[in-house]
């Protein structure tokens, strides 16, 4: 399998030991590798890692490529790293940013924050675009991109951050965090939630819900994703401190419901998507707030009087870490995984990836690898992580240029 094969082809290897001792907790013995290095020609990852079902992995950066506009690269368990698509910016897109999807054929799909076919937003830059890549016929020559969607910057919304999520159906999902109604909160957009329908001819987006950046209605700026429960319900997050649920009507309407609302005291700006667990509850974490304002990993459960908070875990900063942007990934036995942006050593820090086992009664230890600061190690990860089957951790990290890494438990 990819995950653990590819590192043998992947050049460019830094290992390091690593025992962390936690003035908050346990201590994580891992074993941490940079697997690859980011160069000239692709820079500052802006995902983390996705599978297909070969064991390739594939991500996004946010520089390089054609005009510094980005990339798609692919980690192959046979052929190592390369670039499978570089951005020019105009017409196809620029800064790529969010996790890939994949369907069951390898087509990849992603937004752009910048590019695309109209170029009002962002000073010029663009207002964004949602892509495919579709692989060459026997894995053989180049793969092709359709821009599926130009965002417009008007009603539609600018500045996808997040990727989409697919449903069974093949429809994508995702959110802009901007465009659509301004006011004094979001000034440049507060953003929509929107799915994209393939027909035979065409794909159709759909402005699902537009934000108006009211805290005390429905929030705005969404710059984490959506997710898809099995009832087909979707829940995300607003930047400006709010938790939302969408509920399919009939007629092709959707409700909209605030589920809840960060009062900074228990967290607040959540910059990433939710993660839900087989009961129903939504696990997220938040950029800033909490007990030391260095925010904080959430737990929001239904009930019969509505959602209720627990908060799992304040970042204390320091060598705790601070700040988390990304959202979070549960193994098999229960266990969170994520990461903060800063935070694990003097000053800002270079970041941690963090591991939160639950111990019962509500309680949870928190295991932590912090990352050194240094060129050749990587620092600031900002995307969610990915496991294997056997526990170890792979992400990227990204202080330029950026790395891959692996954490062996």
């Amino acid at each position: 399998m990819f995950l653990q094969s590819f590192q043998l082809v992947v050049k460019r290897i830094f290992v390091v030991t690593a025992l962390i001792s936690l003035s908050s907790g346990a201590a994580w013995a891992g074993r941490y590798k940079v697997l690859y290095t980011f160069g000239r020609l692709a820079s500052i990852p802006s995902s983390g890692l996705v599978v297909d079902g070969a064991g390739n992995a594939y991500g996004t950066t946010a520089e390089g490529g054609y005009n510094n506009a980005g990339a798609v690269y692919q980690l192959s368990p046979t052929k190592g790293y390369h670039i499978i698509y570089a951005f020019s910016g105009h017409p196809d897109g620029k800064h790529p940013q969010g996790n890939l999807a994949i369907d069951s054929s390898g087509n990849l799909y992603g937004t752009t924050i910048d590019g695309g076919a109209f170029t009002k937003c962002d000073h010029g830059l663009g207002c964004g675009t949602l892509f495919r890549l579709t692989p060459p016929p026997n894995g053989q020559g180049r793969w092709t991109e359709t821009i599926l969607y130009n965002f417009s910057g008007g009603d539609d919304g600018a500045g996808p951050q997040a990727g989409v999520i697919l449903d069974e159906a093949g429809n994508l999902y995702g959110t802009t965090a901007f465009g659509a109604q301004t006011n004094q909160a979001c000034q440049t957009g507060c953003g929509t939630v929107f799915d994209l329908t393939p027909s035979e001819s065409r794909w159709t987006l759909s402005v699902l819900h537009t934000f108006s950046g009211d805290y005390f209605s429905d929030g705005g700026v969404p710059r984490g994703g959506v997710v898809l429960d099995v009832a087909g319900n979707l829940y995300g997050t607003t930047s400006l401190g709010t938790v939302f649920q969408m509920s399919p009507v009939l007629g092709g309407q959707w409700s909209f419901e605030t589920i809840h609302r960060f009062s900074n005291t228990d967290g607040g700006a959540p910059f990433a998507g939710l993660t839900l667990d087989e009961s129903g509850n939504l696990y997220g974490t938040t950029s800033g707030g909490g007990k030391f304002s260095f925010g904080n990993v959430f737990e929001l459960s239904p009930g019969d009087n509505g959602w209720a908070e627990t908060v799992i875990h304040d970042f204390a900063g320091g060598s705790d870490g601070a700040n988390p942007q990304a959202s979070l990934v549960f193994d098999p036995a229960g266990n969170l995984y994520g990461t903060t942006s800063q935070g694990g050593g003097k000053g800002n820090g270079g970041g941690t990836v963090f591991k939160l086992v639950p111990m019962g009664s509500g309680q949870w230890a928190e295991y932590l690898f912090r990352f050194a600061s240094k060129p050749d190690q990587g620092a600031m990860p900002t995307a969610p992580v990915l496991l294997d089957s056997v526990g170890k951790v792979y992400g990227t990290a990204s202080s330029s240029p950026g790395v891959i890494y692996r954490i062996t438990q």
